[in-house]
């Protein structure tokens, strides 16, 4: 698929629905919001397991079988093995992904193969240990090194998530991503920093003391030059999204087999009926997913907390219209997304209204 391919997308445009399972995940990561992917969500939230699967049942029936799991952390989630195997067996999901940034996966990793996880996905932003700790505050890059070899072995595929920090982790892409190929690693995805983070309900005040203070936006990196250097090498490549929404992502595949996928916001990304009139127009993450917080609400944005939808009232009373009738008005809000390139003016914006 052409990046000219994304508009008129009709049917295709279904979100990648992801579920915060909880809303810690004991690391302070500088690029990350304390809430992990959720709006700011109560220290110590854990998902009802019940909850989880009537949610994902009701998008089931809107079409998706693919869901990620994340948070906080995933690892930490003491369910986890259960929910896995519930979402495949009950809730009739295809594909279950587990993101997670904490050693812990590495030992869950041959309970989740079995359970039925369809992918893992592992967050390494360096091969220094030291600055490993200076990002996230915690001391434990070996054991994150060898969770992500425990996944690998499991044969289930392996993704490796790299924020490029300018200035931070730039000098050592080509060997993350060649510790990844060597590791047997399915695919590594380098992302650029979401910059508008610090217009969140959270505080961002946090800085990365490394010889120096960096603060947010100092850290982007547009990752045109990185993808001119992988085009030079790969065997193949092409251009991709998830669901027909979010930003579109170039693939290139290497000689050793690994992909490697370039998350670039200046590609543009697709906005709906909620984003009319929001002053933060036009963000980094836009309408890429529908999120599942730990407290039960629908999150439709990264930056803004007045636009959740809590569910917790009608999962408690075990209302299953009510729940399926919110998520197909997500649902029909998405389908109606329309793209905006970087480069262009606002599209006007047209959906269902929540």
């Amino acid at each position: 698929m052409n990046v000219s391919d994304v508009r008129g997308m009709g049917d295709m445009r279904l979100p990648q629905v992801r579920v915060t399972v909880n809303s810690r995940c004991k690391r302070s990561c500088f690029y990350c919001r304390p809430s992990g992917e959720a709006v700011a969500t109560e220290a110590g939230t854990d998902l009802d397991p019940d909850r989880l699967i009537a949610v994902a049942s009701a998008v089931r029936a809107q079409g998706v079988d693919g869901i990620k799991l994340t948070g906080g952390d995933p690892a930490l989630y003491e369910p986890l093995v259960e929910v896995v195997r519930r979402l495949r067996q009950e809730a009739g999901m295809r594909e279950v992904e587990v993101i997670s940034r904490h050693p812990r996966i590495g030992e869950l990793a041959p309970a989740l193969a079995e359970a039925g996880t369809t992918l893992f996905n592992v967050s390494l932003d360096t091969l220094d240990a030291g600055l490993h700790k200076e990002i996230c505050g915690v001391d434990d890059h070996a054991e994150v090194l060898t969770a992500i070899r425990r996944c690998v072995a499991t044969g289930v595929p392996v993704k490796v998530n790299v924020v490029v920090m300018s200035g931070i982790n730039t000098p050592e892409i080509e060997r993350l991503i060649a510790f990844c190929e060597d590791t047997g690693v399915h695919s590594v995805k380098l992302l650029d920093v979401i910059k508008d983070l610090g217009e969140s309900s959270e505080s961002f005040t946090r800085r990365l003391e490394i010889k120096r203070k960096v603060q947010l936006p100092d850290l982007y990196v547009p990752l045109e030059e990185l993808a001119s250097e992988l085009r030079a090498r790969a065997v193949d490549e092409e251009v991709v999204q998830q669901g027909g929404l979010g930003h579109p992502m170039t693939v290139f595949t290497m000689p050793s087999g690994t992909k490697v996928v370039i998350k670039d916001s200046s590609a543009g990304a697709w906005y709906g009926a909620v984003c009319r009139g929001c002053p933060l127009f036009p963000c980094h993450d836009a309408l890429m997913a529908l999120r599942l917080t730990a407290d039960a609400r629908l999150q439709f944005c990264l930056l803004r907390e007045d636009i959740t939808v809590d569910l917790a009232g009608l999962l408690d009373a075990g209302d299953t219209a009510g729940i399926h009738n919110h998520i197909e008005a997500a649902f029909e809000m998405y389908a109606a997304a329309a793209f905006r390139r970087d480069d262009t003016k606002p599209t006007e914006l047209t959906g269902a209204s929540l």
